[in-house]
């Protein structure tokens, strides 16, 4: 993915508040929506740019987008450093006196901040998100009536964004999924399946959706995806599982686990295999294939080495399952 050069800070800012033994200079994760108008113009004097807010307007009239209006103050002595220090001062400029000016990059970088704020539980309610994603739906319908390849455009769009969007689009369905709205739910489904690069998980989705009114239509289709698809990705057969340990039929249930035994890499996973199988046959009161599967998690509790395929205890898990 090649983030464009906006995107790219806002990731090196979020990656800096996760791990804070990052190493990064102070002002490419300076939080400029926190700065006012008149200290903006004042950093800018540092590369001797001079600018009031007649001027930066009148400068602008001209200019399509912030990174063209970048690109008449840059100096060639300006280093790279300096010139994308330049670049974030003007884009924050931009963003908020002359927000009637959207751009492409602006667009992205407000929907980055929407969703850092919903991630975070700082939004008072889902407003916010939902009108930005429907703003982004009409950007997606828009190229693609231009003749677009729907998932081309939709990549494209993400390298102006920080975050995953097609991966924020997911858990965000999974939320309202979980929240029993499924209303919304099918419609951002229908509405973003056709531009997804990875459209399994869609399919999952639309089999989550179709499980509060017809289950055992849910577990047919489920079945499906796991018949007619080379699963290579066990993150996707692991959400699966989780669901399936929950509202599924046995059979799918025992044959997502085979999936997974067949695919499996390291302890951590394995592991992860064991818990949400105990916890299955825990609501089944099973307890007999309970115990003998914890007493496996138990015994490897202290294994943190890659997994080898030919470990035995693969074997006396399968064997325990009923």
């Amino acid at each position: 993915m090649n983030l464009q050069t906006k995107a790219l800070y806002n990731l090196i800012r979020l990656n800096a508040q996760e791990d804070t033994s990052v190493d990064v200079e102070p002002w490419a994760v300076e939080d400029l929506r926190e700065i006012p108008i008149e200290s903006l113009f004042q950093k800018l004097t540092r590369f001797g740019i001079l600018l009031e807010k007649h001027t930066f307007a009148s400068f602008a009239e001209a200019c399509d987008t912030p990174e063209d209006l970048t690109e008449i103050f840059l100096e060639e002595a300006l280093n790279p450093k300096e010139s994308d220090q330049v670049y974030l001062i003007i884009f924050e400029l931009w963003r908020r006196l002359l927000p009637e000016k959207q751009s492409l990059s602006i667009f992205c970088d407000e929907l980055d901040n929407r969703i850092f704020l919903y991630d975070k539980g700082q939004l008072e309610s889902d407003e916010p998100i939902q009108d930005a994603l429907a703003n982004l739906k009409e950007i997606l319908d828009e190229n693609v009536d231009n003749g677009a390849e729907p998932a081309e455009i939709f990549q494209a769009i993400c390298n102006f964004c920080a975050h995953d969007v097609e991966g924020f689009l997911y858990d965000y369905i999974t939320d309202l999924l979980d929240t029993g709205n499924t209303i919304y739910a099918s419609e951002l489904i229908e509405g973003y399946c056709p531009f997804t690069t990875e459209p399994i998980w869609f399919e999952f989705l639309k089999a989550r959706m179709i499980s509060f009114t017809d289950p055992a239509k849910a577990n047919a289709e489920m079945a499906r995806i796991l018949d007619q698809n080379p699963i290579n990705d066990t993150a996707f057969l692991f959400e699966m599982l989780s669901f399936l340990a929950v509202s599924g039929e046995h059979p799918l249930f025992i044959a997502v686990i085979q999936k997974i035994l067949s695919q499996i890499q390291s302890e951590d996973e394995f592991q992860e295999l064991m818990e949400i199988t105990a916890d299955y046959y825990r609501r089944l009161d099973k307890d007999e294939i309970e115990a003998a599967i914890e007493r496996l998690m138990k015994k490897r509790d202290k294994k943190t080495t890659a997994l080898d395929p030919k470990d035995p205890d693969l074997r006396i898990f399968a064997e325990a399952l009923k």
